[in-house]
């Protein structure tokens, strides 16, 4: 069965974090059941922990962890699909340095023009790549559900239970330290550019920066990207005195940069010196935005499990960087420094772009 999941979407949608309003409606609206006792109208996140036996308590001396990640669907490859909003909703705990995830879902969201073939067919394959992915976490029981709604919309829940005294705390940066990335730049703007390849109008806007061959190289280097867990990042953090992290995300790296900045216990802005980027984006995003100043080169550009943007000391960046490649085949960088100043962060005018294959 052939699939083509997003052209209805258009440009504006796909791969976009879906609203929180829209998640909203999807996790606290009305299910059809109701709380132990009867006492009132259950939630659909209620229900959904209730049937995988998730509870908010503490348990044992460790607390509760809920990750929960919906996305307008980015790709046409369900399969590869799965495992993407898989890597995407752990991020989030694995930017805590909780490195096993215990229970998690899938969530999928059917519009109501999609037929019960279609359906059948995407929940198999889609589920097919989330439990691969669930397999390179220790203990992990899957579940899979679907809802109607408007849109198509995939989405994942994970939960893990993790002691308090091994939490990477985020808000310990100090000036002096550095700022390390665990994955390069550009998802999105391979994708678009991906895309474009079938769009003859589109494809003139790139036409002139890149052919379609480089296209094809950094989309499967976007596939590879998206798909890679930060585990092995949590890992290394609790080895090599990690300061704070944040997974960068959909709203681009100087987003999340900024909001880690702000949860900082010491007054210390974060500037970014060097973007390291997929292969053939820098160009295409300089298509994309008609050969001016691109919002990738901005840090603004939206990502889909990124990696873990990360404040250490230097002498254990340096540490980190070389077992983060010996231990996974993947690089990570040093990007920038924390300095003394407001909380905020920024990007220097003439930042050093790193240009990355696989």
């Amino acid at each position: 069965m052939a699939f083509n999941l997003n052209p209805s979407l258009g440009l504006s949608l796909s791969g976009c974090k879906v609203p929180e309003s829209v998640v909203a409606e999807l996790l606290h609206g009305p299910a059809s059941t109701t709380t132990p006792g009867g006492q009132r109208q259950e939630t659909e996140l209620e229900e959904m922990l209730r049937g995988m036996e998730i509870s908010k308590k503490p348990r044992g001396g460790k607390d509760q962890n809920l990750a929960i990640e919906f996305r307008y669907p980015m790709i046409d490859n369900p399969y590869v699909l799965g495992k993407i909003i898989f890597a995407e909703a752990v991020g989030s705990l694995c930017a805590k340095g909780i490195t096993d995830c215990e229970k998690t879902m899938m969530l999928f969201c059917r519009p109501p023009d999609m037929s019960k073939a279609m359906v059948s067919g995407l929940f198999s394959v889609m589920s097919d790549g989330f439990r691969e992915s669930c397999m390179h976490t220790d203990g992990v029981q899957t579940w899979a559900s679907y809802k109607s709604h408007s849109t198509f919309i995939v989405g994942a829940l994970a939960s893990a239970y993790w002691p308090q005294h091994l939490y990477v705390a985020r808000d310990n940066a100090l000036d002096g330290d550095v700022l390390v990335l665990t994955k390069a730049l550009g998802t999105q703007v391979a994708i678009d550019a991906y895309e474009s390849i079938y769009d003859l109008n589109r494809w003139d806007l790139y036409a002139s920066f890149l052919s379609k061959d480089d296209v094809r190289v950094a989309y499967r280097q976007a596939l590879h990207s998206m798909c890679l867990l930060n585990r092995k990042a949590a890992n290394l953090m609790h080895v090599h005195n990690a300061h704070g992290a944040m997974a960068v995300s959909g709203l681009g790296i100087l987003h999340h940069a900024n909001e880690l900045a702000l949860v900082q216990k010491e007054p210390v802005s974060f500037v970014i010196d060097t973007l390291p980027v997929i292969k053939h984006t820098v160009a295409a995003a300089k298509g994309a935005a008609g050969g001016g100043v691109s919002p990738l080169l901005q840090g603004l550009s939206p990502e889909t499990s990124g990696g873990l943007l990360i404040c250490m000391p230097r002498d254990d960046a340096v540490a980190f960087c070389k077992f983060f490649d010996e231990y996974g085949g993947s690089p990570a960088w040093i990007i920038g420094t924390v300095q003394s100043g407001p909380k905020m962060a920024s990007i220097i005018k003439n930042v050093k772009i790193i240009e990355v294959s696989n």
